[in-house]
């Protein structure tokens, strides 16, 4: 299969696109185009973007072309040699796993918009990108005089690229690795810090799916590429490939100072997903069938175990300070809390549902997340193998040990292969955690202490000193200078009131809220509320009874006050200096 994407009109934004195939004997081909991408785990129906779709013969003759489903082509290719398609496809969305053409740049992620032949996606594949000369070509897969070939299409299909004028690449080597670094969109670049911090983390992966004394590399390439669409407005956002990443982020003023942070920790994440997913991948994926869902429950391994570890090492490899870690950490068990789906639906199930929701907030209280659940059972996961093992091991050899006896080999893992390894390395049973707290709904709070006080720590509460949070039990946003609920904890004066999700809140005791309900609600905070709303264009009347609770508690991680021997023996192996340094 050979493709080109030429770079015409760019201000229409539309890829125009040419696929040639090699027919064989049968009188008809069956052409699918992409139903979604790896990486974000739901249907992203790509047929939907495409426009003028035609295919002829190899004596330029015009087929008959049927369409068979929402993204599946039949062509009659009786008596035809090569089967050349022709088409558009709409390209304006631009983030880390989208494609997007406009005048200053061509962006593609090839499993958008390329059209394959299911038999043939093991074969070699090309795709010559026709752009402007002075255009430079950032991409993960080798190129040559604009043209990419790759051992078949999954490759192909695993190898965005952002061709521009505009691109500033600078490298940096690793283990004798070539690591690029690509930006597209800043006009300054701190260069020197980069390269130091991206160094470091990344050494620090690399280290712990290599084994020195046998001088195994724990790598699958020579040269990786971190490819970065900087933009002029907020974002956030990485996919993995397994030679690349893109990640977009935004506001382009902050990069380097606010969202400098957010830098670092998405790019560790991504660059941890070369292992766990892009190489390190379920049995149900293995390989990807992109013409429909790739069911699986273990997207708490694929997207957790890399949160909670995108992050570890940031902290392991000296980039970022416990300090840090800790905030980010509470942030997860933050979240986790405040999230009642969690009574409702377990993370395994979560994780199946990607495929339907995963990936907005969707209905109340009906599901959790499974980068936010995965971390936080990735890290129980993490201290139960260290603790049962005195130290001995870590899910670090959970991981190597599935890059290296799986994915080098060709497997696809299971479930059970995933716990038997955490079993092996633990030397403890792990069926309660599985059953109860990973396909189970039981609460993780006493887990999680557990975890916790293995390096030292406990889990504390502090009253939220946000009022609409703490009194009412709501979350606000703010929306077109409107007080909108989002979200109501269960049983709290909100909940007892009939508020719902939605309402808008227009005074408390008959005063407006102005700009802040927070401090409005300070004034009233020890006298019955009696809230107007509006909701749906009615205005109502609510009083809100006083529950003598304090809702949407805060959670802290504080270090305790006599840790044992093992607490910090186990602390500093985990996350690379002593315990006794923190405060």
């Amino acid at each position: 299969m050979h493709y080109k994407i030429k770079y015409i009109n760019p201000t229409r934004q539309y890829l125009t696109i040419q696929a040639e195939f090699e027919c064989n004997e049968s009188n008809e081909l069956l052409v699918q185009f992409p139903a979604w991408r790896p990486g974000r785990y739901e249907l992203g129906n790509f047929a939907k973007n495409i426009k003028n779709f035609k295919a002829k013969n190899e004596l330029n003759q015009l087929l008959t072309v049927k369409k068979v489903s929402k993204d599946q082509w039949k062509i009659d290719s009786k008596d035809s040699t090569k089967i050349v398609l022709s088409y558009q496809y709409y390209a304006n969305e631009i983030n880390a796993g989208s494609s997007y053409i406009d005048e200053n740049q061509l962006y593609v992620n090839p499993i958008n918009c390329l059209a394959y032949i299911p038999s043939k996606q093991d074969e070699t594949c090309s795709l010559k990108i026709e752009v402007p000369s002075h255009y430079k070509i950032a991409c993960g897969a080798a190129i040559n005089n604009n043209i990419i070939t790759c051992n078949s299409y999954h490759e192909l299909v695993d190898s965005p690229f952002i061709a521009s004028p505009d691109l500033q690449h600078k490298s940096y080597e690793v283990l004798g690795i070539n690591f690029h670094l690509w930006f597209n969109g800043i006009s300054e670049i701190n260069w020197d810090r980069l390269i130091q911090d991206f160094e470091k983390f990344t050494l620090k992966q690399i280290e712990v799916f290599s084994n020195r004394r046998e001088k195994i590399l724990g790598f699958p390439n020579k040269d990786y590429h971190f490819l970065f669409q900087i933009l002029p407005y907020k974002a956030y956002h990485g996919v993995e490939h397994t030679t690349s990443t893109v990640i977009a982020l935004g506001p382009e003023s902050e990069i380097f100072n606010k969202k400098y942070d957010d830098l670092l920790g998405v790019s560790s994440h991504e660059l941890y997903h070369v292992w766990n997913i892009k190489s390190i991948r379920p049995i149900e994926m293995y390989p990807y069938d992109y013409s429909k869902e790739n069911y699986s429950y273990l997207g708490y391994v694929a997207e957790g175990v890399t949160t909670y570890l995108g992050d570890v090492f940031l902290a392991s490899s000296g980039v970022k300070e416990f300090g840090w870690y800790k905030k980010e950490f509470e942030k997860l068990l933050q979240k986790h809390f405040d999230n009642f789906g969690r009574f409702n639906y377990s993370v395994a199930q979560s994780s199946w549902d990607t495929w339907l929701d995963g990936y907005v907030k969707g209905a109340p209280e009906r599901k959790v997340s499974i980068y936010n659940e995965g971390a936080l059972l990735a890290f129980i996961v993490d201290m139960k193998i260290r603790s049962a093992s005195n130290n001995k091991a870590s899910i670090h050899n959970v991981m190597y040990d599935l890059y290296h006896d799986f994915a080098l080999k060709n497997k696809g893992y299971t479930e059970s292969d995933y716990i038997g390894l955490c079993e092996k390395y633990g030397g403890c049973s792990f069926s309660d955690l599985f059953k109860n707290q990973i396909h189970g709904t039981q609460p993780y709070e006493s887990v999680l202490v557990e975890a916790l006080e293995t390096i030292g720590f406990n889990l504390e509460m502090e009253l939220n000193p946000n009022n609409a949070e703490r009194i009412l039990g709501i979350k606000t946003v703010e929306q077109d200078n409107r007080c909108i609920i989002i979200d109501i904890y269960p049983g709290s004066s909100a909940d007892l009131s009939a508020l719902i999700i939605g309402d808008e809140i227009l005074t408390v005791n008959e005063k407006s809220i102005g700009n802040s309900l927070n401090e409005t609600l300070e004034e009233f905070k020890d006298n019955p509320l009696h809230l107007k709303i509006n909701r749906h264009g009615a205005e109502l009347e609510i009083m809100c009874p006083n529950t003598n609770r304090a809702m949407y508690p805060i959670y802290k991680i504080v270090k305790k006050k006599v840790p044992s021997n093992l607490n910090k023996r186990i602390f500093k192996s985990w996350i690379g200096y002593p315990l006794d340094d923190q405060h």
